[in-house]
């Protein structure tokens, strides 16, 4: 902090008269914060990002954005969005440096609420608060094997109790899409026990193409061996679908570059459920985010 320790230390005691509240517990190994000292820091670090963001914002889009921008994104949502959205940015905003931190929703979510990502791509909006999220698309999850399985559903359709019966190679339990199998075979009334639990979804389409068992996944991250005719693939009726939202937090404001590349984000991922290079379906343009 380049201030004297004696210094420093009568400063927190005057924020501590002038508070009322004692915001450091003081101790043989150290200091800690007290609750009231957590509060204190989240204040502040709500006022420098909003003091941070008076350049940027006096400057309006004269200036072209630059700086860096951390993006989190689960692995498959990465797998499709990723290489296009740091290719188109580098081409249209040369001055920001994006970072894309791939790990499984729940954990991206996290993230996003303690500010060690600024925007993130996520499955669940189940705890909202203090995020503004607007949904992108909806993938249908989809049932497959490899082509001609024994004991494979008739036809193009399967139910989750016919899905229970077979060996299932699917992702571990607190696995977003785990749960989504769960709520659906809750309401179907049938317990999952999977053959084989895994949460890499490169890793279960292996093991499938070893003819292990059947897999459950987005259609999308099977796309293209269906296409190629080494996969069969069974839509769940009732249909089993998982939403995908653009998240940032409304308590940091975004900066000029956070908000070009989450705008960016947005119109590439549009435009790849509109090419087909996404199985998905759009959802409404009424929710489109206006940040950039």
């Amino acid at each position: 902090l380049h201030v004297a320790q004696p210094a420093l230390s009568q400063h927190v005691k005057h924020m501590e008269e002038e508070l009322g509240v004692r915001l450091l517990d003081r101790g043989v190994h150290g200091v800690t914060p007290t609750q009231a000292g957590e509060r204190l820091v989240q204040h502040a670090k709500r006022i420098l990002s909003e003091f941070a963001e008076i350049y940027d914002s006096v400057r309006g889009e004269a200036i072209a954005p630059r700086g860096e921008v951390r993006f989190g994104m689960p692995a498959t949502v990465g797998e499709q969005l990723a290489a296009p959205l740091i290719d188109a940015a580098r081409k249209r905003y040369p001055e920001v440096r994006i970072r894309v931190i791939e790990a499984m929703s729940g954990y991206i979510l996290d993230w996003l609420r303690q500010g060690k990502v600024e925007l993130a791509m996520i499955y669940s909006t189940s705890d909202p608060r203090g995020l503004a999220v607007h949904h992108g698309l909806s993938e249908e999850i989809c049932l497959f094997a490899p082509k001609g399985s024994a004991g494979a559903p008739a036809g193009k359709t399967a139910t989750m109790k016919q899905a229970a019966t077979l060996p299932l190679i699917v992702p571990g339990l607190g696995h977003g899409l785990r749960d989504l199998i769960e709520d659906a075979a809750l309401a179907s009334k049938v317990v999952i026990e999977p053959a084989i639990e895994i949460d890499s979804y490169r890793q279960i389409k292996k093991l499938v193409q070893t003819d292990l068992g059947f897999g459950i996944l987005p259609m999308m991250a099977v796309s293209q061996e269906a296409a190629e005719g080494s996969f069969d693939t069974w839509t769940f009726v009732p249909p089993m679908t998982r939403k995908v939202y653009l998240a940032y937090s409304t308590e940091r404001p975004l900066q000029t570059a956070q908000r070009a590349i989450g705008q960016l984000a947005w119109e590439i991922l549009r435009t790849l459920v509109a090419e087909g290079t996404w199985t998905a379906e759009l959802s409404s343009p009424e929710g489109d985010p206006k940040l950039f």
